[in-house]
């Protein structure tokens, strides 16, 4: 073999090794192209898996709100028409009140217990208070859909305002009976003082005991005795779910 033979043979040995080379070269960035597509094509599946769940989360939350929008509709019809019986209860506490003005002290005590029967009757007509209604038929479609919880607290809050606003209206009647009593009675001479407003920041119990402690001074032993009870009474009912009931009763108990 002659020498340029071997230099063309060394030549396209050469080149040989170089495509050789290239094509090794070219193997390994297809793989690692596989590669990068694979974990693409893994992350895509991952997305649409994700996707699909927010999407049911969100179909799910939706109908959810729906549902809590209905129910709170219809615990505002529910806490009107509640509203609605109470208006009718003090007035027909009220009216009781009247004909107890009326009719002889001797009779107090009677009237009294009529008055207590007819507040138990009411509290037991309450649906709320129904043992029968309280077990919930699932398969009902006009059931409750809100929690006893919800209705509880709803309830205690009511019942506070409604023992502010009693509490008030009291004191209200008391101021308005008092000023009326000294500008019947008290002298020329004697100015006129104004009955000092009870501290804003003093607790509801302690205002019912201070309102009816002015109450002692102007009225018969049995007829504060009898408005003392009665007004207790009305009291407790608005507050049945408040926890300053059963203190206002054991201190009752040691006056």
């Amino acid at each position: 073999m002659s020498e340029r033979e071997r230099q063309v043979m060394k030549k396209l040995k050469e080149v040989v090794d170089k495509q050789r080379d290239e094509i090794r070269a070219k193997d390994r960035e297809l793989v690692l192209k596989n590669e990068d597509v694979e974990a693409l094509q893994q992350q895509q599946n991952r997305l649409m898996k994700i996707n699909h769940d927010l999407r049911h989360r969100i179909t799910v939350v939706e109908a959810q709100g729906k549902s809590l929008i209905e129910q709170k509709v219809e615990l505002e019809a529910y806490l009107q028409a509640k509203e609605q019986e109470s208006g009718n209860m003090r007035v027909e506490i009220s009216k009781m009140r009247e004909r107890l003005k009326g009719e002889p002290m001797q009779n107090g005590e009677e009237t009294k217990e009529k008055v207590t029967g007819a507040k138990t009757e009411a509290i037991n007509e309450d649906p709320i208070f129904d043992p029968e209604k309280m077990s919930i038929d699932l398969k009902d479609s006009s059931r409750p859909r809100f929690t006893l919880q919800e209705l509880r607290d709803v309830l205690h809050e009511r019942n506070e305002l409604k023992a502010k606003v009693f509490m008030l209206q009291e004191e209200l009647a008391y101021y308005k009976s008092e000023e009326a009593d000294e500008e019947n009675k008290v002298p020329q001479s004697s100015p006129v003082i104004n009955p000092k407003p009870p501290n804003p920041q003093e607790s509801g119990i302690k205002r019912l005991f201070s309102f009816f402690s002015r109450d002692k001074k102007r009225m018969p032993m049995t007829q504060r005795n009898v408005t003392f009870q009665e007004s207790f009474g009305v009291w407790a009912d608005y507050n049945r779910d408040d926890g300053y009931t059963e203190q206002g009763q054991e201190a009752l108990q040691h006056m």
